[in-house]
């Protein structure tokens, strides 16, 4: 056998030793992009009695957020989210007249068989304000299905409602919000009151929150996807197509109710605004008589009130979210608090957090086992006080 026929039989073998090998490894690349990846999330928080509690419960030291491949994208998150079909679920609307003769829809969850509980606690869900109660209708089918009572609200003009007033509510004006509390907690007065807002409407509870301080009535509140600093972030220019599409929203609901708010707001000039600047200061700014945007967001902006807020706060952000940029929040409010809890993932968009088929709300599930958690701290001994906040021995 000569030396070239040795080097042949050797080079068959080693050839499909290294083709096979290629292969290999492009198997493990191809099923490693496919597969869902595990994304384990930063938390912020102060150190306390409450949070070492909730870290426990909510299992947030190993609570992965595992996005299949085809929907790790921010742009796939909030848009999925915002089309998925809605849960076979029923709503009840009922209508709720304000004290100047406006007029509030609250959405009660009427049709999932619900775990029956002792003392069931009303959950008060608030979605954006170019939302409804059909873009909410996941969570309220898995609080009902926990022995929650869910009830959506909706601005006066939002959510189909109607419009009997020349007067919209701003994002951060919490005062049909707390009339609407009021009512729920006399119609429900041994019922404890939890809160879940949704993108904007985070800055209506954020606002809420910090406007009655100890006094709020609600007892625990959750934000999914909030924006704490609204000045900063729409005083801004248009910077994306979310924006156009937001401010298009807008202008819908504002046509929508035209002939109710032509007498105050010149529909028409509003309706040319291309930035949430001129927007705003040609509606609200008419609306509620503000003299200039300043005024408008020293008395509209979440945060203003922030240190009032006295009762244990989640908040759930994405640093991919291609609405709010990830500059927009305040870490050191989280790390000053011991009542707020921030919970940053690197991927799920805007109010998206999808996984799994078919996609369902990672976040959503944190933030029902975030009420329970707090719920079952203060019945065992630390308690709530009479309006509802948090004792300070936390």
């Amino acid at each position: 056998m000569t030396m070239l026929s040795l080097y042949a039989i050797i080079a068959v073998p080693f050839l499909m030793a290294v083709i096979g090998s290629l292969l290999l490894s492009l198997a493990v690349r191809i099923h490693s992009f496919f597969r869902s990846r595990a994304y384990l999330p930063k938390l912020h928080y102060r150190e306390s009695t409450l949070t070492r509690h909730l870290l426990s419960k909510c299992r947030l030291r190993e609570r992965v957020f595992s996005p299949s491949f085809w929907i790790r994208n921010p742009h796939v998150q909030s848009v999925l989210a915002a089309i998925c079909p809605s849960f076979d679920v029923n709503f009840d609307r009922e209508y709720l007249q304000m004290r100047d003769k406006g007029v509030v829809a609250l959405d009660w969850v009427v049709s999932v068989q619900p775990k029956i509980k002792r003392k069931r606690t009303i959950l008060l869900i608030i979605p954006s304000i170019t939302g409804s109660a059909l873009g909410v209708s996941a969570l309220c089918y898995d609080a009902t299905q926990r022995g929650f009572k869910a009830v959506v609200f909706n601005r006066r003009g939002h959510g189909g409602s109607v419009l009997t007033t020349a007067k919209l509510q701003s994002s951060g004006d919490p005062s049909d919000l707390r009339q609407v509390v009021k009512y729920i907690r006399l119609k429900f007065p041994r019922c404890k009151l939890a809160a879940v807002g949704y993108g904007t409407g985070c800055g209506l509870l954020i606002s809420y929150l910090g406007e009655f301080g100890s006094s709020a009535l609600i007892s625990v509140g959750a934000c999914v996807s909030p924006c704490y600093d609204a000045c900063e972030r729409f005083s801004m220019s248009m910077r994306s197509m979310y924006d156009y599409m937001f401010l298009l929203f807008l202008k819908v609901i504002l046509c929508r109710h035209a002939r109710a708010l032509s007498g105050t707001v010149d529909v028409k000039q509003a309706l040319k605004a291309w930035t949430f600047h001129k927007y705003e200061e040609d509606v609200y700014c008419r609306i509620y008589g503000y003299e200039s945007m300043d005024e408008f967001w020293e008395r509209n902006n979440p945060i203003r009130d922030v240190d009032d807020i006295s009762v244990p706060v989640l908040c759930i952000n994405s640093l991919d979210d291609p609405f709010y940029a990830k500059s927009n929040i305040p870490y050191d409010l989280f790390k000053y608090y011991p009542n707020f809890l921030l919970v940053a993932t690197e991927k799920g968009g805007h109010c998206g957090f999808l996984e799994g088929f078919p996609p369902k709300s990672w976040a959503d599930n944190l933030c029902l086992d975030y009420i329970e958690a707090v719920f079952e701290f203060t019945t065992k001994g630390y308690g709530v006080n009479n309006r509802g906040a948090v004792r300070s021995t936390i």
